[in-house]
């Protein structure tokens, strides 16, 4: 089994919205044997191979397959930016609408520190939500304002209070310089390439 061959079957499943029960199992089988040989056995180990912005290709989350579920809208690009060395993680989730003035996004700042060769512990710390239009949104621009100056950008910020009982995990399965898969703590499975 190869990446292209799993490029190849999750390109038609849109992010894993219209993946039937068939593609579903395809693409796990393609999954399984890609962690087999992974390349990066010990990825919390290697920062500057993990950092970098990584775009969603696929998932089982329902909580991102979700956004496309909410009438009149759906998910744009689903974007997740890592950096290692400072343990900072941000999602950021693009929402799309039919009504003009109403495109948005939505956006998890976290830290997350290794405590495994494979595994990060997640600990949410900020919501952001606003519109692309207020906020003059490309993805280019606004991640390095998310990350340096996020009290310059003019959305919602909703502090999370993350109860410390439950802590959420990622296991990082696969990586290499382009392709991330990782398993998380409430069973989802997440493939990513880097941008």
């Amino acid at each position: 089994m190869s990446k292209s061959e799993l490029l190849q079957a999750i390109a038609p499943t849109a992010r894993g919205e219209k993946a039937n029960l068939e593609q579903q199992r395809q693409i796990l089988t393609l999954i399984e044997s890609l962690e087999a040989a992974n390349p990066t056995p010990a990825p919390t180990a290697t920062p500057d191979l993990l950092s970098g912005n990584w775009r969603t290709l696929y998932t089982t989350s329902r909580d991102l397959l979700g956004l496309s579920a909410l009438p009149g809208i759906r998910a744009g690009e689903i974007y997740q930016y890592v950096d290692a060395h400072r343990q900072q993680v941000f999602n950021i989730a693009e929402i799309e609408s039919r009504l003009p003035l109403t495109q948005g996004i939505f956006a998890i700042r976290a830290r997350f520190q290794g405590v495994s060769p494979r595994r990060v512990e997640v600990t949410f710390e900020q919501f952001v939500i606003g519109w692309t239009w207020l906020i003059n949104y490309r993805i280019d621009t606004f991640l390095p304002l998310l990350i340096e100056r996020p009290q310059q950008i003019p959305a919602l910020k909703i502090p999370v209070r993350q109860p410390p009982n439950r802590p959420s995990w990622l296991d990082i399965t696969y990586l290499d310089p382009d392709l991330r898969i990782g398993r998380g703590s409430q069973g989802s499975v997440f493939v990513l390439e880097k941008v």
